[in-house]
């Protein structure tokens, strides 16, 4: 898979402002959007958008283990490791793409 071909920006001030927003995110991600400031701090939408692609994993092997009649549960162990990892990156002031589908979080364009 290819790796983000953005090159975001952001200073340790953004990274200190934002560190707990980017954290609450991966556990409400609709925080964030709602308040204003944190929507122009990059590192808050970064983590934002990498925290939609982890809801949006989840959501499909939920439909999976529905439909497998729960044998699809086992999908979630990577949904909670992607949003371990996620949790982690925000904690340390990090900005690293989610392996294998963190990419996908460039494509809703919060980071501006």
């Amino acid at each position: 898979m290819s790796e983000s071909t953005r090159n975001l920006s952001v200073t340790p001030e953004e990274i200190q402002q934002g560190k707990t927003m980017a954290i609450i995110s991966y556990f409400i991600f609709f925080i964030p959007l709602l308040m204003d400031d944190m929507r122009k701090n990059k590192f808050v939408m970064f983590h934002t958008e990498q925290s939609i692609v982890v809801l949006i994993c989840y959501v499909i092997s939920s439909i999976i283990a529905s439909i497998t009649c729960g044998i699809g549960i086992i999908l979630w162990i990577p949904c909670i490791i992607l949003l371990i990892m996620g949790i982690m990156n925000a904690a340390n002031g990090e900005m690293k793409v989610l392996p294998v589908v963190g990419q996908y979080g460039e494509k809703f364009n919060l980071v501006k």
